[in-house]
């Protein structure tokens, strides 16, 4: 564990299972908000303390977040989940405790790809628990992940989506549609968001992201999106400068 980072473990009274997250308050005691990372799928809460992935990019968030005074918070949320109801549960539980115990209610959702997709999701689908939201490389319509990477090198991918929501899309298509954010973009009117992609992601389709932008200007949401030209899928977290444009935009819009 690193250094003053905090694991904190709690008993999710959606199934009775012990559920963690890992927990790193700044000096001050005077916090500006909290910032909340979500992992990538088949990863866990440990990611968003890997200070030397991404070309550096996770230790200089961490970096920026501690100087701006805000607490920073990895949850588990139940390993690949891509947000389902047991994820959700469990996050809305954590927010209202951190809420509680820090006395903040600003909270910035972050991550990317599943982190991403997740962040978008659980921001449209509680609102009232999310001041603003940053998404990189995410998907906004499950069903069509599944089916992109179904069949594919990346059917271990689609398999991750199917356990976590109970079957295929056929089995459980509410699931699937009650997962994507694409549907519930006139839910974020209520804070600004922000999104980078690639436009060459072959993980995670630029359409996704493209698609959702475009529905949430016409719904008035305030957004920010920035596509990298030539992008792949870990292009939006390689290079810090781009990461921090986009929470320094959230922070004062």
């Amino acid at each position: 564990m690193p250094e003053k980072v905090e694991q904190i473990m709690f008993v999710s009274d959606f199934d009775g299972t012990e559920q963690t997250y890992l927990i790193q308050k700044p000096a001050s005691s005077q916090y500006s908000g909290i910032v909340i990372f979500l992992h990538g799928a088949t990863n866990h809460q440990q990611q968003g303390f890997n200070r030397e992935i991404f070309n550096g990019t996770i230790g200089k968030l961490i970096d920026d977040v501690m100087e701006k005074n805000y607490i920073y918070v990895c949850p588990e949320y139940r390993g690949d989940s891509w947000m389902n109801q047991a994820a959700e549960h469990d996050l809305v539980f954590i927010i209202e405790q951190l809420v509680k115990n820090f006395r903040t209610s600003k909270i910035l959702l972050m991550g990317g790809s599943m982190g991403g997709t997740s962040s978008l999701m659980f921001s449209t689908r509680n609102p009232h628990l999310v001041s603003c939201c940053l998404a990189l490389c995410p998907a906004t319509e499950m069903k069509e992940l599944y089916y992109y990477w179904h069949g594919t090198e990346r059917d271990f991918l689609a398999k991750t989506i199917e356990n976590a929501y109970g079957g295929t899309p056929e089995k459980n298509a509410a699931q699937y549609k009650e997962r994507s954010s694409i549907y519930l973009v006139e839910k974020l009117c209520s804070m600004p968001v922000a999104i980078i992609h690639g436009d060459s992601d072959i993980v995670i389709p630029v359409e996704h992201s493209r698609r959702f932008i475009e529905k949430s200007r016409k719904a008035g949401v305030k957004i920010y999106y920035h596509e990298i030209k030539d992008g792949n899928h870990d292009s939006p977290i390689m290079d810090f400068a781009i990461v921090k444009k986009a929470l320094d935009w959230l922070e004062f819009a």
